[in-house]
């Protein structure tokens, strides 16, 4: 079997402190917005993704 090994490229941002209110996929509400920042060295490797409509966006909690 192969093993893959994910390894971060930038930090999400959110106002949630807590898992109380907060909604399980983002179609729950359109009121909370939040950030992604991506690590500098690795910016230049998304700087097409202007062109497309939509990512898809992996993402793993730290709690």
């Amino acid at each position: 079997m192969m093993s893959r090994i994910y390894r971060p490229i930038g930090i999400i941002h959110t106002a949630f402190t807590t898992p109380e209110n907060m909604s399980i996929q983002n179609a729950g509400t359109n009121e909370e917005t939040g950030s992604i920042d991506i690590f500098p060295s690795l910016a230049a490797g998304l700087e097409n993704l202007r062109y497309f409509s939509h990512i898809i966006l992996l993402f793993h909690l730290h709690e």
